[in-house]
């Protein structure tokens, strides 16, 4: 299931974009401003957000700004100012689409669609350093250098949560949550241990680091993502 935020403050738009996205079988996260919508994103993997700009407290606009300095997930802004150069305003400080009001529900959707059916198509092979590492998903491994590095089902789990939260601090709990599913004894530890071995199997034929801690939060992959 894809995980929308839907932030607009006017509560009859609100409301007619979450049950239109929930009905569509999204899992919708609805704020009416922008600091409880930077709270969602940092709690959930968010893979789209649809914003309004004229917003109290924080505007549209520096709530778009805030989210590109943490990540790329893709931003389509639903607004009532509807001239040109306010759409390529929108545009330039980081959004991806720009839709204006009175919105059609069938044009949301069918960019939705195309977005994650496109998303979906690519995610399968996801390649870093200039194609020295593939990861396949659905595939219990990692290949660097021609060398397939097999990997547990819990390993692979845990390689596949940091990257696709690639360009965010993956948490102790968050890694729980996949340990959890295969009825383990969970506990911080464990966590590290997993890492371990993790990065143990990469450095037998691989001298770059793909996994930095970040004491205190957790772990992130810095494998540099290919174009």
């Amino acid at each position: 299931m894809k995980n929308i935020i839907v932030l607009e403050d006017n509560k009859e738009i609100n409301t007619v974009l979450t049950d239109m996205l929930t009905d569509a079988g999204y899992q919708v996260f609805s704020s009416y401003n922008a600091f409880d919508a930077l709270k969602d994103f940092a709690n959930h993997k968010i893979d789209c957000i649809l914003t309004d700009l004229m917003l109290p407290i924080m505007s549209g606009e520096e709530f778009i700004q805030e989210i590109r300095k943490k990540s790329n997930v893709h931003i389509i802004i639903i607004s009532a100012k509807t001239s040109v150069p306010d759409k390529l305003a929108g545009l330039k400080i980081g959004a991806d689409d720009y839709l204006f009001k009175p919105f059609l529900e069938e044009e949301v959707l069918l960019k939705l669609r195309n977005l994650f059916q496109k998303k979906d198509k690519q995610k399968k092979n996801k390649t870093f350093n200039n194609q020295e590492v593939i990861f396949e998903e659905g595939k219990p491994q990692l290949t660097i250098y021609k060398s397939v590095i097999s990997l547990t089902s819990i390993e692979y789990n845990m390689v596949k949560l940091l990257i696709d939260e690639a360009e965010r601090v993956v948490s102790r709990d968050q890694f729980l949550n996949v340990l959890y599913a295969y009825g383990d004894e969970v506990f911080d530890r464990v966590v590290d241990v997993h890492i371990r071995y993790i990065r143990k199997k990469i450095k037998k034929v691989y001298d770059k680091n793909l996994i930095k801690t970040v004491y205190g939060l957790g772990y992130t992959w810095v494998g540099e993502p290919d174009e």
